[in-house]
């Protein structure tokens, strides 16, 4: 009898896991990449095939016992994984590929559908948020591109390619005795949340993505103005977001979730294999602050995110989780992840750089590409950036009715409306 591999499942599987149960997500990951000409399919599915090396739990199966949780090998065609869409419609043949669901109890756990017109092709890319946070989405559409572009090259191309490590173990294993007691000591000295009430009402029959762009003069300009006013460009990102907010409800007390990437702790010359390594910080604004002017509630943000920013204290909740899935029983474990886990239903997400050196696909130029984040369910309310070529893409992802993805186009205007000139 063929023994079937098995991957334990780590506490950041089981926290994307939980989030789907609750219905605060679906717990996947989407992406489109535009390009100027038609893909080689066959090229794409041998590569996407060979990628299952480097990231097994593509064409695995969650599986959930009384004694823990694992992802359980299956066998997948790359019938099963990639798809072709031929189409004079290719903007309602992209949306309706963008909301697919993963099975994540049956896989497999990505779905590539190739959009083609006459002359060009859109590929759209769902991936099970278990396995990436969005870093690591990149690293996978990264190393898709050169395995792709190596086969191009040869069709008989391979190499052995090894899942590297996935756990937070890595990151914590960097830090001495005295700073892990740090972690699991040091209280954030936090408010408590305030959830401004967005005016969502929801319909979990309806997904759908919605995106924008600014010029890249724009998003220049927004640059620019960060360096000015010794800011991040996430800073300014979380200012537009605030004014906004605030311009639509009315509401200035709120919290605001901004995940923040933990690779920063690896050594520089140490890449982490595909996988979840985030963390998560808040930007509060309190009921008291003036928000009259952009560079007003800059300085607020600021004055909320900086401290968090290198502070251990935001890898408590994660250390903890370590801890306990290692030594008490599954259900104990999965249950204080859900009590633990906890963030405000308001987030922004600021995905970053989409590397156009590392995102390669041989004889096909990519006209453009953005990354969005899961689909929210009401009342969950996300925005997300990417850039690509000095191109900024914000999106927001919904199970909502007419009404709501309307809103969601109004609110991405209204912000972007928000972004200072220099």
């Amino acid at each position: 009898m063929t023994k079937i591999t098995s991957y334990p499942a780590e506490p950041s599987d089981v926290k994307h896991f939980i989030s789907a149960e609750k219905k605060k997500n679906d717990h996947h990951l989407h992406t489109v990449l535009t390009f100027d000409n038609h893909l080689n399919i066959t090229t794409l599915k041998k590569a996407v095939q060979l990628s299952a090396e480097n990231l097994p739990l593509l064409l695995c199966h969650f599986k959930e016992t009384s004694n823990g949780a694992s992802w359980q090998e299956s066998v997948f065609s790359a019938d099963d994984l990639v798809f072709l869409v031929e189409t004079t419609t290719p903007d309602e043949e992209v949306n309706q590929a963008l909301v697919k669901k993963l099975s994540t109890e049956n896989g497999p756990q990505i779905c590539l559908t190739v959009i083609r017109t006459k002359t060009s092709d859109q590929l759209v890319i769902i991936l099970n948020h278990m396995l990436a946070d969005g870093a690591g989405f990149k690293q996978y559409l990264y190393l898709l591109s050169d395995l792709y572009s190596k086969l191009l090259e040869n069709p008989e191309y391979h190499v052995k390619l090894s899942p590297g490590s996935r756990g937070l173990k890595q990151v914590f294993d960097q830090f001495s005795r005295t700073q892990k007691h740090e972690i699991l000591t040091k209280q954030k000295n936090q408010s408590p949340v305030q959830n401004p009430k967005i005016p969502l009402q929801g319909d979990a029959n309806n997904p759908r993505i919605i995106w924008t762009k600014t010029s890249k003069q724009q998003f220049a300009s927004l640059i620019s103005y960060a360096k000015k006013h010794n800011a991040t460009v996430n800073d300014v990102f979380f200012a537009a977001m605030a004014l906004t907010i605030h311009q639509v409800t009315g509401q200035t007390a709120m919290s605001i979730d901004c995940p923040v990437d933990l690779r920063k702790y690896l050594p520089k010359n140490r890449t982490p294999g595909i996988t979840n390594l985030t963390a998560n910080i808040t930007c509060q604004i309190a009921a008291t602050d003036s928000l009259t002017s952009f560079e007003e509630t800059l300085q607020i943000v600021k004055k909320s995110l900086q401290p968090q920013k290198n502070s251990l204290a935001a890898l408590r909740i994660y250390y903890l989780l370590e801890i306990i899935f290692q030594k008490k029983s599954y259900a104990i474990a999965k249950k204080a992840s859900e009590k633990l886990y906890s963030i405000p239903k308001t987030s922004f997400t600021n995905i970053g750089i989409i590397d156009e050196e590392k995102l390669v696909f041989k004889n096909s130029y990519l006209q453009d590409c953005f990354i969005c984040g899961s689909l929210k369910y009401a009342p969950f309310f996300q925005v997300a950036a990417t850039t690509f070529r000095g191109e900024l893409t914000l999106s927001t992802n919904l199970h909502g009715t007419s009404h709501d993805h309307n809103w969601q186009a109004d609110f991405l205007q209204k912000m972007i409306q928000q972004f200072p000139q220099t």
